[in-house]
């Protein structure tokens, strides 16, 4: 069995847009055990996990995306901009499943029925699950020891597949996965 997750964990903050696009220590640094550790069924999980079973993650590996620089530069900030600061990013992620969503009582099934939305099924993780992640409306939250995850855009990694390269592919495979489908015989292709 896991570890309880500790009541404050080691993350790396954005505490303001950076100034000419470069990001810095200034504004990106990794703040040791100060920053409270996500509570399952507590705290608010990153904005877009309405009505989504969440779990938590103990981080093993996080892609930082253009759109993480985007977001810490600034530019976007009247469309992408962070909650609030200071800001912890990250979107992309792998971890190990340390704590898992409550199964609902037939209540609390029937009233979100009646509300027109849709009920939680039984989370297909176990705890010490290998998980790979993806943000579900803005990337925020995953640069720590620990996150919270959505189990509707979460998937168990392969034992062949390292951490950093399941982090890497959340997001990445995805789009490559959508714009395959429209290389076409003759086409040219750069992959870096």
């Amino acid at each position: 069995m896991l570890n309880a997750p500790p009541e404050k964990m080691r993350a790396a903050q954005c505490t303001d847009y950076s100034e000419n696009n470069n990001i810095s220590y200034e504004v990106l640094s990794v703040q040791n055990d100060i920053v409270p550790t996500p509570r399952l069924g507590i705290d608010t999980p990153p904005s877009g996990f309405e009505d989504v079973n969440a779990m938590l993650i103990k981080v093993l590996a996080v892609s930082l995306a253009p759109g993480d620089v985007r977001v810490l530069s600034g530019k976007t900030r009247k469309f992408q901009g962070p909650p609030s600061f200071p800001y912890t990013p990250g979107g992309d992620i792998c971890g190990v499943v340390v704590s898992l969503p409550e199964e609902e009582s037939e209540e609390e099934k029937k009233k979100k029925k009646k509300k027109g939305k849709g009920t939680n099924e039984k989370c297909k993780f176990n705890i010490g699950d290998r998980v790979a992640a993806r943000f579900v409306n803005k990337p925020m939250g995953m640069l720590g020891e620990y996150a919270l995850v959505s189990t509707e855009v979460c998937d168990v990694v392969p034992e062949c597949l390292s951490a950093e390269g399941a982090a890497a592919l959340v997001s990445s495979g995805t789009v490559a996965l959508i714009l395959g489908d429209r290389i076409r015989d003759g086409d040219r292709v750069l992959i870096f």
